[in-house]
């Protein structure tokens, strides 16, 4: 219980990827193998480190006649823009922005080397291609007159706001080797018709603007090890995420059971393992322990891992993978079930091996309903055992489902059903033990 109240609790502010509370959570991690036995990877480190790319629309700021403009309430930027710093730019109103056969807003206008205000949408009662509707065609065409930038005069401005605000005030992330060939534009700044309208009486406009939006920025996976004897080569990888999504409209989202609960089982079972190997129950096989990050931003942690892995996924047997298990969901009605997932995708030796603990040991109902390709959530791809996957690992995905909690504030520590997820570390527990002590790899 210890673990999941640190690790969800409102002093890790919800654990985003790269934040200072995700990396106050990777530490207890580390600090928590520490204090259990459990010893760095090969490397000698407990911190498998990467950079991710970030885009943070909140980091633009823009100003008209000297005076700042608010983000969100009165102007966004949106786009793939590179980052630039502009002081004091002239600004040219341009109309619609449309240089067509008939129409050309920039006639006898020179915007080179200034910014261009330009309305969304078609002029009135003029027979132009409606491809100019396409905003980024207009930014184009700006470009190429040799505009700073673009000021888009919304025809809703409030609408688009509802729209999208979620994908501004956030940080969007990627892969630092997905985006090395991403093409970026000159800014585009969107403001209302009333800001127009307020500045359009002034006798002349000028912009200043700072773009400073793309960044890298260091995360890192938390691993742990466990050596075997016999076979100390083949691996067993136990996994979770330990990242959550950060703040929801201000209020921090703790991630209780997302993916808190799957962590806190990774840590006793660390624990576990660390003390029967201390009182001499050895084992064949090797265990790894991997707590990712990166995991809400799109699998980053584990992808990581699997493209640079620390041992050969060669000799890796399964990644036994623990997503969500602290909760009952909207299906079920008491806490005697697990969901598992891929169990038979790649061996079914670990099929039945897993259902053969289960009759042994655990005795839960086992739900097999998101296993079938036809599930339309796709909960396969959705979780860090489906990088193992695409690498031919055999993996099982446990899971207990969907609450009413699901990615918002109210994913807290008070909710966790804590016998439920201490029968699903037992059955994680007895199903490892099986995997790294048998005489055969699986099949």
């Amino acid at each position: 219980m210890k673990h999941l109240y640190v690790l969800s609790s409102d002093s890790l502010e919800g654990r985003e990827t790269t934040k200072p509370g995700q990396k106050k959570a990777a530490e207890y991690i580390k600090n928590q193998f520490i204090k259990d036995g459990i010893y760095p990877t090969k490397t000698g480190e407990y911190y498998q480190k990467f950079n991710v790319s970030v885009t943070d629309f909140n980091r633009a700021t823009l100003s008209l006649n000297n005076q700042k403009l608010e983000l969100i309430s009165d102007f966004y930027l949106f786009g793939n823009t590179h980052d630039t710093l502009i002081s004091n730019a002239d600004v040219v109103d341009v109309g619609f922005g449309i240089v067509d056969q008939q129409y050309d807003d920039y006639k006898n206008l020179d915007v080179k080397n200034k910014v261009v205000i330009i309305k969304e949408g078609l002029p009135p009662n003029i027979n132009v291609s409606d491809s100019w509707e396409n905003w980024r065609k207009k930014q184009k065409v700006a470009t190429e007159k040799g505009a700073l930038a673009v000021i888009t005069v919304k025809k809703n401005y409030q609408s688009s706001i509802d729209r999208i605000a979620p994908f501004l005030l956030y940080p969007h992330m990627r892969m630092h080797k997905d985006v090395l060939s991403k093409a970026t534009y000159i800014p585009n700044f969107c403001i209302s018709k009333t800001t127009y309208l307020n500045y359009k009486k002034e006798p002349s406009l000028t912009a200043s603007f700072s773009v400073d939006i793309n960044y890298e920025a260091e995360t890192e996976n938390v691993l742990g090890y466990i050596e075997g004897s016999q076979y100390k080569d083949e691996l067993l990888v136990i996994s979770a995420h330990y990242d959550h999504i950060g703040f929801d409209n201000g209020e921090v989202c703790n991630g209780a059971d997302d993916d808190g609960s799957g962590t806190v089982c990774l840590l006793s079972l660390a624990k576990a393992f660390s003390i029967a190997k201390q009182k001499g129950y050895d084992f064949k096989r090797s265990i790894l322990f991997l707590a990712v990050s990166g995991e809400e931003k799109g699998l980053f942690g584990s992808r990581y891992y699997t493209d640079n892995p620390i041992y050969p996924l060669e000799n890796t047997i399964a990644d036994l993978n623990i997503d969500m298990v602290g909760r009952i969901d909207t299906i079920h009605t008491d806490m005697n079930y697990i969901y598992l997932i891929g169990s038979d995708k790649i061996s079914m030796d670990l099929h039945n091996i897993s259902e053969k603990v289960n009759q042994n040991y655990i005795k839960m109902d086992l739900d097999y309903r998101y296993n079938k390709d036809s599930d339309p959530n796709k909960f396969y791809y959705r979780s860090d055992h489906y990088n193992f996957a695409k690498n031919d690992i055999p993996v099982i995905f446990y899971f207990s489902g969907i609450h009413n909690d699901y990615h918002k504030p109210t994913d807290d520590f008070e909710k966790i059903n804590f016998d439920k997820l201490h029968l699903t570390a037992k059955y994680v527990f007895f199903t490892a033990w099986e995997l790294i002590n048998r005489d055969k790899k699986l099949k």
